[in-house]
């Protein structure tokens, strides 16, 4: 073999590794991450914490050996540990249970209310039955679930409500077919609830800036770890093994994500701590 052949057969072999390693670089960058987003920076602290709680526990069904997901996941139980550590002593505000008890309250307010109504239609006076009618047609247009709502919106649901019964276009109708204490008591006890909210969301925040706010980061942290860890993996060896786990996280983070949407358009504060976490 003379010189210009061994020149020819290195140059080739030179454009064959040079066209594996551009296959391999396309099929990289290619690949979409089986994990949508781990961006969970303005979710509120609770649900923040839930959704690491339901991770965990995803993360306990699976065969974290065979995944090579054993040493991640005690590390982000780990942290998952101090931050429910930190949240106990958060939820010593003593608030939560005035809360839950100022939710019933006004779910029991907004139920008397509707059975009034419902009495009303069937009311001997013709006028004041067609007025109960045409009130229940503008309670109904704000939904039939409002007090399955999470606790913020249902609070901006019943705020809406009771503007729009007590405007002028239906002030004397609600009159009329006596519902005007109720909706003053509905007022009452919705306004009771978000000064409530407010109050124990302020507390847990001035908690947070201190001992939880280090305890959130760090979960921050691990979660996105462990998310890169399974995205790495599923590149390397195959999705089909981590392909679940994925999907439920991908369910749980969406479910936060539009939590947070409908938290905005009813115009509630972006964050319940102030934090912030960078995430994909």
């Amino acid at each position: 073999m003379n010189g210009l052949e061994v020149r020819k057969r290195k140059e080739a072999k030179g454009k064959e590794a040079k066209s594996q390693k551009q296959t391999t670089n396309n099929q990289q960058n290619k690949y979409i991450m089986l994990i949508k987003s781990t961006n969970l920076k303005n979710a509120h602290l609770m649900d923040f914490s839930e959704v690491m709680s339901l991770v965990a526990s995803f993360l306990e069904k699976e065969d974290l050996d065979a995944l090579k997901l054993t040493n991640v996941s005690k590390e982000f139980n780990d942290a998952l540990h101090a931050l429910e550590g930190a949240l106990t002593q958060a939820r010593k505000t003593g608030i939560t249970d005035s809360l839950l008890e100022a939710d019933k309250l006004r779910d029991d307010v907004f139920t008397g209310l509707n059975l009034t109504l419902r009495g009303m239609t069937h009311f001997p006076d013709h006028a004041i039955a067609d007025t109960a009618a045409a009130i229940t047609i503008v309670v109904e247009k704000y939904g039939k679930g409002i007090k399955k709502l999470p606790q913020r919106e249902e609070t901006a649901v019943l705020t809406n409500l009771i503007q729009d019964l007590k405007s002028d276009d239906h002030k004397t109708q609600v009159e009329t077919v006596s519902l005007t204490a109720w909706v003053e008591e509905l007022e009452k006890a919705n306004n009771t609830f978000e000064q409530l909210y407010t109050e124990r969301t302020e507390k847990e925040a001035e908690f947070v800036v201190g001992l939880s706010r280090t305890e959130r980061d760090n979960m921050q942290q691990m979660f996105e770890k462990l998310c890169h860890t399974i995205d790495a993996y599923a590149f390397l060896e195959g999705e089909a093994p981590y392909k679940s786990l994925a999907e439920k996280i991908n369910t749980e983070v969406d479910n936060v994500h539009q939590a947070i949407k409908a938290r905005k358009s009813a115009g509630s504060p972006k964050t319940e701590d102030g934090s912030a976490q960078a995430g994909h």
